[in-house]
């Protein structure tokens, strides 16, 4: 049995119009604060909590629009439903997950033909203005059936109920509470559902009546109690509770299972370590071990209840149908390096035939270890001030291979950079380079850092940029799109114009405006042949260029943005060179092979056979295979060319460039900072409504 999703409607954050989650066997819920993540957990602990106490609706619980009064109303309705699906009923051959179906059996609902029968229950509530301040609240807990009309409405009793179970580990949390060894508490649990014989329990019964004679044979002890005897009679007379005994508080099996404690060893005192003496962390890692210890001894349970009789099973336990761990964010008090431990541990709870897990995270170190198919995206609506929730869409992975590849890259690109979920806006470059330059870029431009004001740079490598744009998108998301141009390059220039407008029609964006030209409409075959044009056909290359900027799509002009920061600070880039490193050529001297460097040949201007060569050389390698001769590009630009292969194609890329800014002076770095890169930073600012001269400002009166 699992729970297959819940829908919710006028529950705290959730408004009138009824959202659904929709559940894997592990779940995770992502989003800001207060934008209904606890409320979901809280809406299942409502519905299937072990106590009443858990299960009473409040007159907070019921939502309130933002421009209403939860008292100027005289009436307020709440509804929240869960479907449950069966497993067990497609996996007929595995015997382990028979154990639902009968329980359920009789309240299954079939909704189609050929569709497999599913359980629904649902809590309806209404609040009412009464006599009291919390007014009155009726509700009703029943089974939907097919039908879905009042009179087919049946009460889920108690008993029923407990047929889920919800294990809920709140943020804030207290483990010490939560472990303690009392009535309720998971080890308690565990320990009061062994089949204790009764042989044990009239041995223990005799040996603690036989400890408690021992203690009262001390002298100390019998004048203690003989003198509380006679002091309590000189101040109560009443005939009832006349003895008062000082006695051992143990007599029974029942009271010595509340006494058990779990201690640790080795310790650095070599005594035994409590739980109260452990860590935050190391007790919210124990109490974890222990859910999934209170989940194996029901495993184990199950499978006694199938092979032995009542009198030899081990335990003696009312197993759910199943048990739905809820935990908020999971790293709290655990130290980075143990996440990767608490996510598989977890994993292998949810993989359990009679239980799931729900998580809620914050931060990436935990996303990144979650498929993206299981993450459900809470946000607040704009509009409604409500909690609104999406899935992560990824790329079809079936079709083609071209899909499945797409699909692959894709989720790897998520998983690698989770903290997009958590930005204000993302700005989507091609690899490392850009995250380097950027980073500093816009913190130099914004005069703070980029977690101030949430921004993610995320490195793209420039495939399937459309299902990135797509994902923001639904996600609402800002973001800015920054590829490299890579004029005469294989696929570049009007290559490149060609493939952003490709994606931009794959998420939706106008085709007839995207391809509108003075004389009309490109035609299909004339958008076929983009990549064709004449690259010297500079003033129309760049109409389109800027064109593509009003979609938030620019370009690194003329190759990429390791060659325009080349171009515009190359004496920070040379002096990261040591004596011995740095480009050189091989000059024949009269007869004789000497070895010149690259900087020293610039430097006195001479013009040598060989240093033409290399030049000639180095722009093949920077435009690489199958490409142009660099005619576009000017004899400076393309003398450049031989430093942007040795710093680029040769050497590392981010540590290159950090080292260069370490030599640009930060005023120096924002003025020569190249136009396309201002104009990207512009529109980031614009995007997230930020004044940079109001934070300036802000930042000096600060200082």
């Amino acid at each position: 049995m699992k729970l297959k999703h819940i829908k919710i409607s006028n529950f705290r954050s959730y408004g009138p119009e009824e959202v659904t989650i929709d559940f894997e066997t592990l779940t995770t819920f992502i989003g800001a604060n207060s934008s209904g993540k606890s409320s979901a957990l809280v809406a299942l602990i409502k519905m299937f909590g072990d106590t009443n106490a858990e299960r009473i609706l409040e007159k907070t619980d019921f939502h309130v629009p933002m421009d209403e009064v939860l008292e100027e109303s005289s009436t307020r309705e709440l509804s929240l439903e869960a479907e449950f699906i069966f497993p067990e009923i497609e996996n007929e051959e595995d015997e382990e997950l028979s154990y639902a179906i009968p329980l359920c059996f009789e309240q299954l609902a079939v909704y189609a033909p050929e569709s497999p029968p599913c359980l629904r229950i649902k809590l309806d509530a209404t609040w009412e203005q009464g006599n009291t301040p919390d007014g009155v609240i009726e509700s009703m807990m029943y089974y939907v059936s097919a039908s879905e009309n009042e009179d087919s409405k049946i009460r889920v009793s108690s008993s029923e109920l407990s047929q889920v179970k919800v294990i809920y580990v709140p943020a804030i949390r207290n483990p010490t509470q939560l472990l303690k060894n009392a009535t309720g508490t998971l080890l308690w649990r565990v320990l009061k559902g062994i089949n204790w014989s009764n042989d044990t329990r009239e041995n223990i019964k005799t040996k603690l009546a036989e400890t408690e004679q021992d203690l009262f044979r001390e002298a100390g002890l019998e004048k203690v109690r003989t003198s509380l005897k006679t002091q309590w009679k000189q101040y109560h007379q009443d005939r009832r509770y006349t003895e008062a005994s000082i006695r051992f508080n143990s007599t029974d099996l029942d009271q010595l299972i509340k006494k058990f404690e779990v201690d640790f060893m080795p310790s650095p005192t070599q005594k035994p370590y409590s739980i109260d003496s452990l860590g935050d962390g190391l007790r919210s890692l124990f109490y974890l071990s222990l859910i999934d210890t209170f989940l194996d001894i029901e495993q184990q349970a199950l499978k006694d209840s199938e092979t032995v009789d009542e009198d030899s099973s081990s335990f003696n336990l009312l197993i759910p149908a199943i048990t739905i761990v809820a935990i908020e964010e999971p790293e709290n008090h655990v130290s980075p390096h143990l996440l990767g431990n608490i996510i598989n541990n977890l994993k292998r709870i949810s993989e359990k035939v009679n239980s799931q897990v729900i998580l809620t995270s914050h931060t990436p170190a935990i996303i990144k270890r979650i498929s993206p198919e299981s993450i459900r995206y809470f946000s607040i609506s704009n509009q409604t001030i409500s909690t609104q929730i999406k899935q992560i869409i990824l790329p079809t992975k079936k079709g083609s291979p071209e899909n499945e590849e797409a699909y692959k890259y894709v989720k790897e690109a998520i998983q690698a950079y989770p903290e997009i979920y958590f930005s204000k806006l993302v700005i989507l470059g091609e690899g490392d380079s850009e995250e380097v330059i950027l980073s500093k870029a816009m913190e130099l431009h914004s005069n703070t850092y980029l977690d101030d004001i949430a921004v993610s740079i995320v490195p793209l490598g420039g495939r399937y940029v459309n299902h990135f744009w797509r994902l923001l998108r639904q996600l609402e998301i800002p973001y800015v799109t920054l590829l490299d141009f890579d004029k005469e390059r294989n696929g570049g220039g009007w290559g490149r114009i060609k493939y952003a407008i490709q994606q931009l029609i794959r998420v939706g964006e106008d085709r007839s405006k995207l391809l509108s030209i003075e004389e009309g409409i490109l035609t299909d075959k004339e958008f076929e042949e983009m990549h064709t044009w004449r690259e010297d056909c500079k003033s129309n290359q760049d109409a389109w260029i800027k064109f593509l900027e009003d979609y938030d799509v620019f370009f690194s002009y003329p190759l990429d943005l390791d060659f325009m920061m080349l171009e515009k600070f190359p004496d920070a880039y040379k002096a990261t060179l040591q004596d011995n490193e740095g480009p050189q050529i091989s000059v024949d001297n009269n007869g004789q092979k000497t070895t010149m460097k690259i900087v020293t040949v610039e430097g006195n201007g001479s013009a040598l056979p060989e240093y033409d060569d290399r030049v000639e050389l180095a722009v093949k390698h920077s435009l690489k295979e199958k490409s142009g001769t660099g005619e576009t590009y000017s004899d400076e630009q393309k003398k450049l060319m031989i430093w942007y292969d040795y710093f680029f194609l040769q050497r590392g890329k981010p540590v290159t460039h950090r080292l260069a800014m370490l030599k640009i002076e930060e005023d120096q770095f924002k003025e020569d900072l190249p136009d396309i890169l201002k104009s990207v930073l512009r529109r980031a600012m614009e995007k997230l409504n930020y004044n940079i001269e109001e934070n300036n400002n802000e930042k000096d009166t600060n200082n």
